[in-house]
């Protein structure tokens, strides 16, 4: 028998099942979301987005890596496990996963140095033998106010975590010795101890008066505006690790005090620095907010060099101040290859005669273009490749400080970590900035206030009134 149905049947049938499709479609469109795993970072400042170092490492990854994040579950800070969650999306051979504390003592027992326990927040960064923990703290950087109260200023988890990773994959950690015992400068006093520690150099401090040799674990020896010479000794001691291959970046600022040392010694290597003080005049290197002052300029950068690719590629200007000379000697010797790294323009002049004030160049001046900062590397006399000792010298070291005016560049800082990173022999070093959690509030003025306020109570609801109207007339006319 076949059963006839009325309109409304009909109508209340396919309203059924118009529902059902529809929900039966949302159901199966939130299965297929949850399992892609794509991510998008709305956040101004990209807080959680990888950078293009952070990815590079993750996708060259051949080995199984696991991050632990300590907390227990449903307290985890969201913006780390954000991030976490994007390096374990960006790798099929990164694992991540949350840990209890409490009920997982074992498990983090591995990981925790003698006497130390590791906090709750902490990222554990494991592959193979090797692993790093990161400390909650570590996580943020943090400012303390003079009473002591401590003001998140970023968020620093991405900077870690790589580091951590590039250290766990290779199990590298470069280590330098900083020379002390001529009032030389620090990279504490420069700001750069935290940031050459988190690109996984191990820092050492060596004192040859003391030891008479450099260490035979010294991968890179750096040396930071002397003021005082080198003795014999110690030049002797640093030219027979440089014959054996060592590496040495070296930074000089123009003193006026005697250095025959520290010039012998460069010289073994057909390095040798001029006194004076290079005075650029091409004004698109030079700072209006500084008078255009000519012994303050950006330098060329060399082309196709792992020292300043990045700043290159990144469009980071380097600033050097006071600079001197630099040159090889004319008497070269040895498989011995001489890089420009940092020069002024064809504008440039050194000067060399420092009692004369004027800013045109005059007679005895040295016509640019001068190098500021180079490298240099020993050749294998065979196959003609880079074997041998290295060697770095910046002419200019008050530039790896804060300048006046300037603040601490970043492009020097960067060139800095270069440097060791070439000297070190290391393919990548990890130099990822802090992403800044400051909010700056929204400045109007009282017209402007006005005006939003009068857009938001009166003309949008304004709007949706005669909208209203308009539909409810042509509906009763229709």
């Amino acid at each position: 028998m076949k059963i006839k149905l009325n309109f409304k049947a009909r109508h209340a049938g396919m309203a059924a099942i118009t529902t059902v499709a529809v929900l039966a479609g949302l159901i199966l469109l939130n299965l297929v979301v949850q399992n892609i795993p794509a991510q998008w970072d709305m956040t101004r400042k990209k807080l959680f987005s990888l950078t293009d170092q952070t990815t590079n490492l993750v996708k060259s990854l051949d080995q199984e890596v696991m991050i632990y994040l300590l907390s227990k579950p449903g307290q985890e800070p969201k913006d780390i496990m954000e991030v976490l969650e994007r390096y374990a999306g960006a790798s099929s051979k990164i694992s991540l996963e949350l840990v209890d504390p409490d009920r997982n003592p074992t498990l983090i027992s591995q990981y925790s140095e003698e006497g130390q326990s590791i906090t709750n927040g902490s990222v554990i960064v494991v592959s193979g033998a090797y692993s790093r923990v990161i400390d909650r703290i570590d996580l943020y950087s943090i400012s303390y106010s003079q009473q002591g109260q401590p003001q998140v200023l970023g968020m620093t988890a991405e900077q870690r975590v790589t580091s951590a990773l590039a250290y766990v994959i290779s199990g590298r950690e470069p280590r330098i010795y900083i020379l002390e015992g001529h009032n030389e400068l620090t990279l504490a006093k420069l700001n750069l101890q935290d940031v050459v520690s988190k690109a996984n150099y191990s820092i050492k401090i060596l004192n040859l008066l003391k030891v008479g040799t450099v260490p035979d674990d010294a991968e890179v020896v750096v040396i930071l505006s002397p003021q005082r010479d080198l003795t014999e000794k110690e030049s002797d001691a640093l030219g027979s690790y440089l014959e054996k291959g060592g590496a040495l970046f070296l930074s000089r600022d123009l003193s006026g005090v005697d250095m025959r040392n520290m010039d012998a010694l460069l010289g073994r290597f057909n390095l040798m620095i001029t006194p004076g003080v290079v005075m650029e005049k091409d004004t698109n290197r030079l700072l209006p907010g500084m008078g255009n002052n000519p012994i303050v300029f950006s330098p060329r950068m060399a082309e196709e060099n792992p020292v300043t690719d990045s700043l290159r590629e990144n469009n980071l200007d380097a600033f050097v101040s006071t600079a001197m000379g630099i040159q090889e000697t004319e008497i070269r010797k040895r498989n011995l290859k001489f890089t420009s790294l940092l020069n002024s323009s064809n504008s440039s002049w050194l000067r060399t005669d420092l009692n004369n004030p004027s800013e045109f160049r005059m007679a005895g001046d040295i016509p640019g273009p001068i190098t500021v900062a180079a490298s240099l590397a020993e050749t294998n006399r065979d196959t003609g490749k880079e074997d041998g000792a290295r060697i770095i010298l910046l002419s200019s070291g008050q530039s790896l400080s804060a300048l006046p005016g300037l603040g601490q560049i970043k492009a020097n800082i960067e060139f800095f970590l270069n440097s060791l990173n070439w000297l070190s022999d290391q393919e990548e070093s990890m130099n990822i900035p802090s992403k800044s959690l400051f909010r700056l509030p929204v400045q109007i003025n009282a017209l402007q206030a006005w005006i939003y306020g009068a857009i938001c109570v009166l003309l949008i609801p304004l709007l949706i009134i005669i909208g209203a109207s308009v539909v409810l007339y042509r509906r009763k006319h229709l």
